[in-house]
């Protein structure tokens, strides 16, 4: 659930000559994307543009400026970051404009506008490695900003910590790590009030001697994981960003499980060569290498998952980590049909080339005039555009279904544009908080206290033809997360329809993400999500109105359960529930 870019695309745009609308900070932030849009279309992607371009561009982002210091622009930039921050990025644009054209001194005049404590820490790197800046980078006064910017930019994102995959670690290394996990948690994680009678130092010490006892990284990076297990986020975890260590820890068969009815179902097979062998989707999994599925899944893989709900960890448990190993170590697993038979096959993890692809949206019409949009991801906008490019027919729907039961999350404002499309009025996203820390508070006695963030997070409606009034239900699962589940409470706050299925997963919020020793990496949950009215939802998941289940019967059956309960909720034919119409997971359920 990167998401921390979900307000940036609100539906309506102002520019300067709009003045008789109202202005939003969502439509100032559009605006003056815009005109650094133009300004990267007049200037072309050519190492040396010609000067007169440059000149141009220059006199664009001036006027960017001149817009974004408007009073009522600089006071909507006050309630929010994403508009706040288009300062900086207009003058690092112009910075290299003006070093492309020649002019170091008044490029490097740009920068040091930049780099101030609050801007410095995100563009230091960025300047100190574009080849276009390197003249800029010698005016003696932006070598002095850039030594300070980077200084501060190293108490958090220092590279020391940072080290490469060793099959074993320094004890040093081994304490550092876990030391970076516990102070990154204590100072950001958004939920400990979550956490009844939870003593987060003693943890602390109660893991120094697992960590270093450990004997390898692999060994040490398990110790990690179930060290911040005990925070019940899934947006807090631990995980292998690069080297051997991933064909370790990642590889898998290629076909997705999930938990029905605490038994282990195949829900899709993704490579031919195992179809041909007699598996396919709706087959149970009665035992991993010799121990009962369930046993298996308890003793190797659920102690590792972090996660605010049951539902949540079953699926990080079953369906996105329950057959992952070492790539050179092969699987046995035995079968079971809906007749009762048995059989086994011993899979390798790896070496099947080209897997069969996953749908990441899938639009059909069903019986009964019901238009059913499956979006299995937000990570990109292929959701909406289907959706935008297809609603002329949608629009003449008797009803609408939007499945999200497979979407594992992504970028919300993904989602938040469908919903543009499904209300006439203006409408919040959510409420978000986030931790605030004064060390001179501190020292006064003040304690763990949050602070109201995104509070310009408003969408607008499509509005006019574009405007769908017609009843509509969504699906959900125990594998909507993150930025689906952003979708789901805007959409309750819209009291537009019908939630169809199961609770959701439960965790949203900003994770901040941070290298580790060994290869590694976590991120920890920094923003608390709630209802637009204000209720929050981590750690319960989102409720359904019409609950409902699939069951091991029904999908063996080739139906699903869930899909007919919304249809008969619609007042549509049920019927047309069978496996023809069940969702296909997305790109989420292969994380």
């Amino acid at each position: 659930m990167s998401r921390f870019l979900f307000v940036f695309l609100f539906v309506l745009s102002f520019g300067p000559t709009l003045a008789q609308t109202p202005l939003t900070a969502g439509g100032a932030y559009d605006y003056l994307q815009g005109e650094r849009a133009r300004v990267r279309k007049v200037v072309g992607k050519a190492d040396n543009p010609p000067a007169d371009s440059l000149r141009k561009g220059i006199r664009l982002l001036q006027e960017a400026l001149a817009y974004y210091h408007r009073p009522d622009v600089a006071t909507l930039a006050k309630t929010s970051k994403f508009l706040y921050f288009r300062q900086s990025d207009i003058l690092l644009d112009m910075a290299v404009l003006q070093s492309k054209l020649g002019q170091p001194g008044a490029a490097a005049a740009s920068l040091r506008q930049i780099l101030t404590p609050e801007y410095g820490s995100a563009y230091v790197q960025w300047i100190l490695q574009n080849p276009a800046l390197a003249s800029a980078r010698k005016d003696p006064a932006l070598k002095q900003a850039l030594d300070q910017a980077a200084t501060l930019d190293n108490v958090f994102n220092a590279k020391a910590l940072a080290t490469p995959y060793q099959p074993n670690l320094s004890p040093a290394e081994k304490v550092a790590g876990l030391s970076k996990l516990w102070a990154e948690a204590k100072y950001n994680f958004a939920y400990f009030d979550h956490l009844p009678g939870f003593n987060w130092d003693q943890a602390y010490l109660d893991y120094l001697p697992k960590v270093q006892n450990t004997t390898s990284t692999l060994a040490y990076y398990r110790v990690l994981q179930q060290f911040y297990a005990q925070l019940h986020d899934g947006h807090t975890d631990v995980s292998v960003a690069d080297g051997p260590l991933v064909d370790s820890v990642y590889a898998r068969p290629p076909l997705v499980a999930h938990l029905v009815e605490g038994r282990v179902l195949v829900r899709q097979v993704r490579h031919d060569s195992l179809r041909r062998t007699g598996i396919e989707p709706g087959l149970e999994i009665v035992r991993i290498d010799g121990l009962p599925a369930v046993a298996y899944a308890n003793q190797y893989v659920r102690p590792f998952q972090s996660g605010s709900t049951t539902q949540n960890v079953d699926v990080q448990t079953y369906t996105y980590n329950l057959l992952r190993g070492p790539k050179t170590r092969p699987v046995r697993l035995e079968f079971r049909d809906g007749k009762g038979r048995t059989f086994a096959r011993t899979l390798p993890r790896g070496g099947y080339g080209k897997l069969l692809p996953y749908e990441a949206v899938r639009l059909r019409f069903l019986p009964g005039n019901v238009a059913y949009l499956q979006v299995n991801e937000f990570e990109t906008d292929l959701g909406f555009q289907r959706f935008a490019a297809a609603f002329d027919s949608i629009r003449s729907a008797s009803a609408l279904i939007v499945d999200l039961r497979l979407n594992g999350g992504g970028n919300g404002s993904n989602g938040f544009r469908i919903l543009s499309y499904l209300t006439d009025k203006p409408y919040r996203t959510g409420r978000y908080q986030s931790r605030i820390y004064s060390a001179v508070g501190r020292a006064r006695g003040e304690g763990i206290t949050f602070e109201a963030v995104d509070t310009a997070s408003v969408f607008s409606p499509a509005g006019g033809a574009k405007y769908y009034a017609k009843p509509v239900a969504v699906l959900i699962s125990g594998a909507t997360f993150s930025a689906a589940e952003d979708f789901c409470a805007a959409y309750v706050g819209l009291k537009r329809g019908a939630l169809v299925g199961e609770p959701t997963g439960g965790s949203t919020g900003q994770p901040l993400s941070f290298a580790l020793p060994g290869g590694l990496m976590a991120r920890v949950c920094t923003k608390r999500d709630a209802y637009p009215d204000g209720t929050e939802w981590n750690g319960q998941g989102i409720q359904p109105t019409v609950a409902a289940r699939p069951t091991v019967a029904a999908l063996q059956a080739g139906q699903d359960p869930v899909l007919a309960a919304a249809l008969r909720h619609l007042g549509a034919p049920a019927k047309v529930a069978t496996q023809k119409t069940r969702p296909k997971p997305g790109k989420a359920a292969m994380q």
